[in-house]
């Protein structure tokens, strides 16, 4: 502000001297006229009129710095209140802050675990339901085994059982044949004995040619043959087998009027024959007499042979079929082994 006032009255005193002009004196005063080379001249009278004026500037300049102190004064105490509370702030602040955030875990984390203590829980009892179903079916599991081994104890004791009565039946059988057998061949001594004594030829009759063997037990004459249908359900070799324990063979028939007259005694509609081509495919040949079947009597588009897996014989339903050897079903047996 003091460099100001100087410039100032530095610039006036250059317009005065650059005027060059001199007052004149009029009623009003003095004019300072440039050319005028008199006493009255502007230098003087200009200081003097100046003077004031620049006094005037001197004490507003000093008043404007006076203003300028006070107002800077003003403001720096101001930044240093400022300062003040922003540091109290700055003090404040992490306290509530972390109050604030330590309360909001607090929040969080009692939630958590409560939300952990729920699913706690649901698992216990999702546990506990799983064992208890576990333990039931192990108790169902437990029961079963114990039923299948009473079964296994009842089938085996049944199976014993029919082992037991089959081999009684067997060994009847047997004795009924031997005891046959004993009775035949006390007939014939009785006949020798009775052609010693009589010497005279008794008359020829017409027989039938199975009257020249001994005929076993259960057979009937059908036609002019033996034969016993049994019922019993086995394979092929089996029915073979129990023929042969019987005294006789699985059979084979000489015409259609044997077949139609055993036909209406057949209560099951499949009976082993002892006819079949085992041996050579397509060659059925009876196994008593192990000719060439004497007759066959083929259901419609009979031999059929399939897979090449049929070669025995059975009747069914009054003609033959040829099937699996192994499949199961009942048996006519021959007492003779001539057909």
């Amino acid at each position: 502000m003091h460099n100001f006032g100087t410039f100032f009255c530095l610039w006036v005193l250059a317009a005065c001297i650059l005027w060059q002009g001199s007052f004149a004196k009029d009623q009003s005063g003095y004019i300072c006229l440039i050319d005028d080379p008199k006493q009255n001249q502007c230098d003087s009278y200009c200081l003097t009129e100046l003077s004031p004026r620049l006094n005037k500037v001197v004490k507003a300049q000093n008043k404007g710095n006076t203003n300028t102190r006070n107002a800077a004064n003003e403001i720096k105490s101001k930044l240093e209140r400022l300062e003040l509370k922003i540091e109290e702030v700055q003090a404040k602040l992490p306290l509530e802050v972390y109050t604030k955030l330590e309360g909001q875990l607090q929040g969080v984390e009692t939630k958590l675990e409560s939300q952990q203590t729920k699913m706690e829980a649901k698992l216990d009892d999702s546990l506990l339901a799983v064992k208890t179903k576990l333990e039931g079916q192990q108790v169902i599991l437990t029961k079963l085994e114990d039923f299948q081994a009473k079964l296994e104890a009842s089938l085996l004791a049944v199976q014993t059982k029919l082992e037991a009565q089959h081999q009684a039946v067997v060994n009847q059988l047997q004795a009924m044949s031997n005891d046959k057998k004993d009775a035949a061949e006390g007939s014939q001594l009785q006949a020798k004995s009775n052609k010693t004594a009589v010497p005279q030829q008794a008359p020829k009759a017409e027989v039938p040619a199975s009257s020249t063997i001994t005929i076993p037990s259960g057979f009937e004459l059908i036609e002019t043959r033996y034969f016993i249908i049994v019922n019993e359900l086995v394979d092929w070799e089996t029915a073979e087998r129990r023929c042969r324990k019987m005294g006789g063979y699985l059979a084979s028939f000489r015409n259609e009027e044997e077949i139609n007259a055993i036909t209406p005694k057949l209560d099951w509609p499949a009976y082993w024959l002892g006819i079949n081509d085992r041996d050579n495919e397509g060659h059925f040949v009876s196994v008593a007499s192990h000719k060439p079947a004497p007759f066959l009597k083929w259901k419609e588009e009979q031999p059929s042979d399939l897979y090449h897996e049929e070669n025995c014989v059975n009747l069914y339903d009054g003609k033959m079929w040829d099937t699996d050897c192994n499949v199961s079903s009942l048996f006519i047996c021959q007492a003779d082994n001539e057909t």
